[in-house]
């Protein structure tokens, strides 16, 4: 065997001891995106990328999307790994040609800082860059679900600026409920269902329910800087014909949460559609600088994807809710029935 198409497993220490001792180029980028050293430190094993780094020349060389085997290591939060690259020659503050970023800039906002602090051309984040992170870190564990366990938001948007009346008569939709016009009634009856077993803790009314009444249904609820959406039978608030005419003038922007789909933010401006990649992988050219900051594409911070997604969309438009209990769904909020044509 003179080449890497039969390695499959990067942990696999005797294939790829037999690949090389075969004559294997360790620098060949294969299939067009990364060389071996790139998927070693990506999904392979330390050991493994230490046999490779005997072998190998171009320890900075850039995959396909000009990303280092330095800045996947960096990006899984592995120490045994980026520890290694450094050692073996590999530059943290070599910027990526796309965007100008380093591993050693996404290093600081991870355990692996002291590994880039002090090196040749290492900057440290100013104080403010400081605390914004720190808000954003915050905001993410306020929309995390406790102890891992998956919640459902269903299809969430953030719509900047706009009131509930402006939304309402934007969409054309017909308003079917407001939730907690009979709370006192409610909770009486929800009181009464507790002692049976039946309803909530604490007589809170479901609003879940009300969406799910009818194909269709949106809620609208207001918050500081703007308006929270959320449907739960349907996508129809996460694409184009919705979005981007409720974005004119200001920035609008949906969450598709899904436990079995990638979580693809949908971004819209003036009434554009805008580019987003999905949260589990590294923004791209023109994708909002929030996308960083709220840590898409990072494999090693511990919150769920959809949280990092959440807090991305209400920092972009500046609504603010803080992911707390009863963050959507509050009394007074709206529920309306979308026109057929905007229905999935």
């Amino acid at each position: 065997m003179t080449d890497w198409q039969d390695i499959h497993d990067w942990t696999d220490l005797r294939a790829v001891r037999a690949a090389l001792a075969a004559g294997a180029d360790p620098d060949r980028v294969l299939g067009g995106h990364m060389a071996p050293l790139h998927s070693a430190a990506c999904s392979g094993s330390a050991e493994v990328l230490a046999e490779l780094l005997t072998a190998a020349r171009g320890v900075d060389q850039p995959d396909a999307a000009g990303r280092t085997p330095l800045w996947h290591a960096v990006r899984n939060w592995d120490r045994e790994k980026a520890s290694a690259l450094i050692a073996a020659g590999a530059d943290p503050w070599r910027p990526r040609e796309a965007d100008g970023r380093s591993p050693g800039e996404l290093a600081w906002w991870t355990p692996l800082a002291d590994l880039v602090a002090g090196v040749p051309g290492a900057r440290e984040p100013s104080p403010g860059e400081r605390a914004a992170q720190r808000a954003a870190d915050e905001l993410i564990a306020a929309f995390d679900a406790e102890e891992g366990e998956y919640q459902d938001w269903g299809c969430v948007a953030f719509v900047a600026g706009r009131s509930v009346p402006e939304v309402v008569a934007a969409l054309g939709g017909d308003i079917v409920a407001t939730i907690g016009e009979d709370e006192d009634e409610d909770e009486d009856e929800d009181e009464d269902e507790d002692e049976d077993g039946d309803g909530e803790a604490g007589g809170a009314a479901d609003y879940a329910d009300v969406l799910l009444e009818e194909e269709g249904r949106v809620l609208v609820g207001a918050a500081p800087g703007g308006v929270v959406l959320q449907q739960f039978d349907g996508i129809a608030i996460h694409g184009e014909e919705v979005l981007a005419p409720l974005s004119r003038g200001t920035v609008a922007v949906s969450v598709f949460d899904h436990p079995d789909a990638f979580i693809h933010p949908s971004i819209a401006r003036d009434g554009a559609m805008c580019p987003c990649q999905e949260v589990m992988l590294d923004p791209e050219r023109g994708d909002p600088e929030e996308a960083w900051r709220y840590r898409f594409g990072d494999g090693g911070h511990p919150s769920g994807w959809t949280a990092r997604a959440l807090a991305m969309a209400a920092a972009v438009t500046g609504v603010a809710v803080d992911g707390g209990p009863r963050w959507i769904g509050r009394p007074g909020s709206s529920v309306i029935l979308l026109p057929e044509r905007l229905r999935d």
